[in-house]
């Protein structure tokens, strides 16, 4: 036996139904199972006996299910559930009240955790409506305490066909093996003593089978810092290789900055001043830069772009008299990629520099030639011409930005803006279709897929959490793979199902791999329903990539924390074929911006950011007063409306966001009652705001219906938005000064912030009303903290102390298991982990000396985005 060795090997007699479970819940090797932690422990010390019970006392006992039946209550024909319980001491009856189909949930011979209050009929105690946590197939005996000690009972996260005791047992059938004996440690052995972590064999132990609460706890500790120092070191090693590449240097005088910022309307503020001056240093130094820009909703990202982007522009390429270097700006919609280009043609209207948009709707281009204050629409092809011999430096666009077709002279800086991840092999696609006078691209040999696909993957992604919004959580993949199809069709997204896909290696077919979906012959899915993904879910998929055509895959996951997306790339081939004589080898490698207003912790930052540098733009512009931010619950909703009028009596303007484009079927199972955007316009506009004009905007909306329901609300000729969260980001109306949200605890609170910055435009008072029908107390405390937050990054905090790291910026997208999200919120952990992965990388770039680690780093070194 070894890590490597499949389950089903070791245990030849497994059913097809489990092999099936536990493929679900990737569950394949030796490995796996030993890295499938439990998600909590049964504590024998807070259990009591059935004996000498009495009326009122809450017991915790272990017991097996010896008789059970659903029945009705003769004198009230109340449908409930009796069970007789069977423990070390004696039996005892349980009812279960209005329930009785726990008899099929709990069938004789269940041994479960339980626990409730006692009560009396007849004088006899029975257990009123416990609850219960199956510990199956553990005996009796187990449970009992000798000589007053107790211990822990690991409980699994479980999947029909898998119970937690079956994981238990065989857990403990590989630790009797010896195989723990011959497990290298892949965290050096310095680092251990240095924080005072387990060995790799006995943190497995206490985590599978602590005699003692430190025990698992110090296990956890080990596990968490082992997967953030991973990561790290990952990243570290990707950012030192970055720095290795040459580069463009860009030298400004603070006189020429000064001068291009002296035209702004306003003064930038000092936190916009230190991060301008931190990209110019980094421009200076010819090493690759790459670095995040973080800042609060408002705080004037697009002024720090655009002054940076000024020293770009305004350079001449090394050895040459004529011409410019360029800049790419990458925006994730239509509606912001207009409103930048826009911007930029305020900032540079002065210049002799020709600006560029590019969408899947169209091209324009600043200046025009007939007059030259305004821009016109001009042809993909001329647009992409004058890119190409660098006639446009500054090309603004969406993700048709970087098709393979977009080609560029002397690229030097890429801005990506807003939740984008833009590593380096996705540069590396840019820049290998820069200087298109030196450089061709093999047919078929498609650089910008993963780049390309993009656009098709907020489709679907889309897709994805309209059916988590509808079905919530708690469902079989079955359900989702359904309810994904039916989403499917209404996108018009071309799709198959049971596809078999063969792979090959070495030229030679060894297996077939069926994906979930595959969309437009283009992406494969993999859809999961399980408590969370990992590492080695992501490593399976990157491996099916890796042996057939496909280059890009997603990994679908509804757990009950939310929907998750992970895009897996495999890429590695093409790199490899670019011949060592290649120009591409010795192309300079453009510096990178990437800029979030997403709230993001940290330590979140230090480790899904680990080979970016990061600036933090913490200071609004002077005058911009603080959103007040009020949560609306049912009965004051008039009040609201009262409100919203006024607002509108002044002349200003007004977003409704809802969850929803439109009513759900009502002969859908599962659909969630639920604001829509249609049906809440009509209302607003029949019962609340007749006299005032009122439109929506919603993404299933063509780009150019939407770019002129934009336009008419920023001329004002529209008072009342109603929109989905497609006004999310970057969207400008600085006479929009409420905002108001209906269903917000369907937002995660991250989403929320994002909303209530689009009426922190302008100095007017801003107001955001948070309208929920919820009752749950922890629902209510997470959107207050919307109201005491003082800023976006205090937000970011207070969401993960709240709910978890699972809801920050898109529902788990980062690549992290829960053991590893421990880590995030234990800053010291996390500065520690990158601390020590910086010294190896430093000391060892290849990792020469940590043959262990550098052979781990090969099973994470899958692109998480």
């Amino acid at each position: 036996m070894n890590l490597n060795s499949k389950i089903e090997e070791i245990f030849p007699r497994l059913p097809d139904s489990r092999k099936k479970a536990l493929k679900k819940i990737g569950l394949k090797t030796v490995e796996d199972l030993l890295y499938y932690f439990p998600a909590r422990y049964g504590d024998t010390e807070e259990t009591k006996n059935t004996k000498n019970v009495k009326k009122g006392d809450k017991i915790i006992i272990y017991a097996k299910v010896k008789k059970i039946k659903p029945t009705k209550a003769y004198y009230k024909k109340i449908t409930m559930t009796e069970a007789v319980l069977e423990d070390n001491e004696g039996t005892i009856q349980a009812v279960w009240f209005r329930q009785p189909y726990i008899a099929k949930m709990l069938p004789e011979g269940t041994y479960a955790k339980f626990s409730g209050t006692i009560s009396e009929r007849k004088g006899k105690p029975y257990l009123a409506n416990p609850e219960y946590e199956i510990v199956e197939g553990l005996e009796t005996g187990l449970f009992e305490k000798e000589n007053g000690s107790h211990f822990f009972i690991p409980i699994y996260p479980e999947s029909k066909g898998v119970s937690s005791s079956w994981i238990y047992h065989s857990v403990q059938k590989v630790f009797s093996s010896g195989l723990l004996d011959a497990i290298e440690d892949p965290i050096p052995e310095e680092i251990l003593k240095k924080y005072n972590l387990p060995k790799l064999k006995t943190a497995l132990i206490w985590i599978h089978s602590p005699k003692k609460q430190s025990d698992a706890l110090s296990a956890r500790k080990r596990f968490s810092f082992e997967e953030i120092f991973f990561i790290q070191v990952l990243r570290q090693k990707q950012k030192r290789e970055a720095q290795q590449k040459e580069s463009f240097k860009i030298e400004k005088t603070k006189k020429e900055v000064d001068e291009f910022v002296s035209r702004f309307p306003f003064k930038p503020t000092v936190s916009q001043k230190k991060s301008i001056e931190q990209i110019l240093n980094d421009f200076k130094s010819g090493q690759v830069m790459s670095r995040l820009l973080e800042g609060d909703v408002g705080s004037g990202k697009t002024v720090v772009a655009a002054t940076t982007a000024y020293s770009v522009v305004t350079t001449k390429p090394k050895g040459e008299n004529v011409g410019n270097l360029q800049v790419a700006y990458m925006a994730p919609t239509e509606i912001l990629a207009k409103q930048l280009f826009e911007s930029f043609i305020q900032y540079f209207s002065h210049l002799p520099i020709n600006i560029g948009l590019i969408t899947s709707s169209g091209c324009k281009k600043f200046p025009s030639k007939i007059d030259r204050t305004k821009w016109t629409d001009i042809s993909r092809p001329q647009l992409l011409k004058w890119v190409a011999n660098g006639e446009i430096p500054i090309l603004i666009g969406t993700h048709s930005l970087i098709q393979k077709s977009v080609e560029f002279k002397n690229l030097a800086y890429v801005i990506i803006d807003e939740q984008h991840r833009f590593g380096i092999n996705q540069r590396g696609a840019l820049i290998r279709r820069q200087d298109a006078d030196k450089t061709q691209t093999k047919r078929g040999q498609d650089d910008g897929n993963d780049l390309i696909y993009k656009d098709l993957t907020y489709r679907i992604r889309e897709a994805v959490f309209n059916v988590r919004k509808n079905l919530g959580s708690g469902h079989k993949e079955i359900i989702y793979s359904k309810a994904l199809e039916e989403e499917f069709k209404e996108a018009r997204l071309s799709y198959k199902k049971e596809v078999h896909i063969p792979i090959f290696y070495k030229k030679k077919k060894v297996g077939t791999y069926v994906p979930d979906f595959v969309i437009e012959d283009k992406i494969v899915i993999e859809l999961k329903s399980l408590p969370f993904i990992g590492i080695k879910e992501k490593k399976q998929l990157w491996t099916y990539l890796k042996g057939s055509d496909y280059k890009l895959g997603l990994l679908i996951n509804y757990s009950n924390k939310g929907a998750e997306i992970n895009r897996v790339i495999y890429d590695t081939a093409r790199e490899k074929n670019l011949s060592a004589s290649s120009p591409h080898k010795s192309a300079s490698v453009p510096h990178l911006l990437s800029m979030t207003a997403t709230p993001i912790p940290r330590t979140l930052a230090l480790t899904i950011y680990g080979d970016l540098d990061l600036t933090l733009l913490d200071e609004m512009p002077k005058g911009r007063k603080p959103v007040i931010t009020e949560i609306v619950t049912p009965e004051r909703r008039k009040i609201a409306y009262e409100e919203m009028r006024k607002e509108l009596q002044a002349g200003r303007q007004l977003y409704v966001i809802c969850p929803r484009i439109d009513e759900p079927d009502p002969d859908k199972a599962n659909t969630l009652n639920v604001k829509s955007v249609k049906t809440e316009a009509k209302r607003l506009k029949e019962e609340i705001f007749p006299e005032y004009e009122i439109d929506i905007l919603h993404s299933k909306m063509k780009p150019k219906e939407k770019q002129e329901t934009m336009e008419q609300f920023e001329s004002g000729e529209i008072d009342i938005l109603v929109s989905t969260s497609v006004v999310e980001v970057g969207v400008n109306v600085p006479n929009a000064t409420m905002i108001v949200i209906e269903g917000a605890e369907r937002f995660g609170l991250a989403q929320l912030h994002q909303l209530r910055g689009r009426v922190l435009r302008s100095n007017h008072q801003a107001y955001c009303f948070i309208f929920s029908d919820t009752k749950s107390e922890q629902t209510l405390n997470r959107l207050n903290a919307l109201k005491t937050a003082e800023n976006g990054f205090k937000l970011a905090e207070a969401d993960l102390e709240l709910r978890g790291s699972g809801e920050l910026s898109g529902k788990r997208q980062w690549g992290i298991s829960d053991i590893g999200m421990e880590a995030i919120k234990n800053i010291k952990m996390v500065e520690s982990a990158r601390n020590e992965a910086q010294a190896i990388i430093k000391g060892d770039p290849e990792l020469n000396n940590y043959p262990v680690i550098k052979d781990k780093l090969k099973s994470i070194e899958v692109h998480f985005e």
